[in-house]
């Protein structure tokens, strides 16, 4: 019988069920969970030359968990990699309408610049990306419409999701798009026009209570937006599907204002998709919060805060946490205001582009964005490997001025990763910890 060893991509995570000792598997690569006895997990790592159940070891071979003695992982890696970040099922986009914007937050990654996408350059991008569409084929596209402000062009967002709507319905395509907006110009007769042509949800900024939040997210006149942004919200709850992402600095304390809003929140009866807690990222150039990631608990209270309120869980909690950045991935664009394909929206205008709409890609520039070398830790030894992937480029080019150098928060995902593992097992009954070996003859 051959011989089999855990999989470098397996995290395994002791919980308890009943009083009995679990051990729930995570496979970082094939994204498989599963519960197994901690007396089997043991049996199968302590001799693997011991007879065993058959159909047990197939399963984990089979999802990951285990692999053959001398299997090659780091190759391993590189070819699933290579079908993930090429993976077309699903088409993605992000529109960047306008540079434009009519907030001036302390904190934000751009700088404003007066540039809005006309007509005739959101023809041409669709037209780009309808013979994408149209060679890929994909099951779905999902497309993100952002600024700057993105309503204040939302005509452009109007033509171009209805463009693009149309056509995948007529190839029986399933498309939908989400606007990401400061909140602060939402109107019920614009979400219903929108609803019509594919919108499904929009993402709002927010930093926390009205005290906060007012001095973090100011209008350009320095004017507060907290109860503006609440009463626009009220008036779309129910229409549409409302995501929150709360940004906070984490070297200040700031955050404990978060959970005051979202008793406001529930107060005005405003219904919330989901909540999504983020840290302020550092920028490039003059930088008063350039704390980062911060302490992970902070994050972890304020998921935990949401959930004594009810909210639904965030994004963080349905998947496993991710910190791959957008420009590793083929099947997603990002569309600058003058047509220019940029590698990630917190790029400032027409900035490292490797293409455009009425030119195409140009498959030089864009050979240079897959030449991240990850360094030996990261590439032979580190597990979570695959929901990492080097981390985000825009802030390794932040950081060390390379777009193309690591993003390392291993500590921090780490910790995620397992909150998420243990989670996920404690809505799983006792009962599906089903895998079994047999006794040694």
């Amino acid at each position: 019988m051959p011989l089999f060893k855990k999989s470098r991509f397996t995290v395994d995570v002791p919980v308890e069920n009943k009083g009995e000792e679990i051990i729930a598997l995570y496979q970082t690569m094939t994204g498989a969970f599963v519960l197994i006895p901690e007396r089997n997990w043991s049996y199968i790592l302590s001799d693997p030359t011991v007879p065993a159940d058959p159909a047990a070891i197939d399963t984990l071979c089979e999802q990951g968990f285990l692999v053959k003695e001398g299997a090659d992982e780091t190759i391993l890696f590189e070819n699933w990699k290579q079908q993930y970040v090429h993976d077309f099922s699903t088409l993605r986009s992000k529109i960047l309408v306008t540079r434009k914007c009519n907030n001036r937050c302390r904190y934000c990654i751009l700088d404003p610049e007066a540039k809005e996408m006309s007509p005739e350059t959101a023809r041409a991008m669709d037209r780009f990306y309808i013979e994408i569409i149209k060679e890929k084929n994909p099951q779905k596209v999902e497309d993100d419409y952002l600024g700057g402000e993105p309503l204040l062009n939302s005509e452009i967002i109007l033509e171009s999701a209805g463009r693009r709507f149309y056509y995948c319905q007529g190839r029986g395509i399933e498309y939908c798009f989400t606007m990401t907006t400061n909140g602060t110009l939402i109107r019920p007769s614009m979400i219903s026009d929108m609803k019509e042509i594919g919108l499904t949800g929009i993402r709002v900024s927010m930093a926390g209570s009205a005290r906060v939040h007012d001095l973090l997210r100011p209008s350009k006149n320095n004017g507060k937006t907290y109860e503006v942004i609440m009463e626009n919200l009220k008036a779309v709850s129910g229409l549409i599907p409302i995501a929150i992402e709360c940004q906070y600095d984490s070297g200040a304390l700031d955050f404990l204002s978060i959970p005051e809003m979202l008793d406001d929140i529930s107060k005005r009866n405003i219904a919330v998709e989901n909540i999504t807690f983020t840290p302020i990222l550092a920028r490039r150039g003059e930088n008063p919060y350039d704390s980062g990631m911060g302490d992970y608990r902070i994050l972890l209270y304020l998921m935990q805060e949401a959930g004594k309120r009810g909210y639904p869980k965030d994004d963080q909690d349905e998947e496993a946490p991710s910190n791959a950045c957008i420009a590793d991935f083929r099947s997603r664009f990002v569309f600058d205001t003058d047509g220019s394909i940029i590698p990630c929206p917190s790029m400032q205008g027409g900035e490292m582009a490797y293409g455009h709409v009425t030119k195409g890609i140009d498959f030089v520039l864009e050979s240079q964005l897959l030449k991240r070398r990850l360094p030996d830790r990261c590439l032979n030894e580190c597990p979570i490997l695959p929901v990492c992937m080097g981390g985000c480029r825009m802030q390794a080019l932040v950081h060390q001025k390379d777009f193309n150098g690591i993003d390392c928060h291993y500590d921090t995902y780490r910790f995620f990763l397992e909150h998420y593992i243990r989670e996920r097992a404690s809505a799983v009954s006792s009962q599906e910890a089903n895998i079994s070996l047999k006794e040694a003859a």
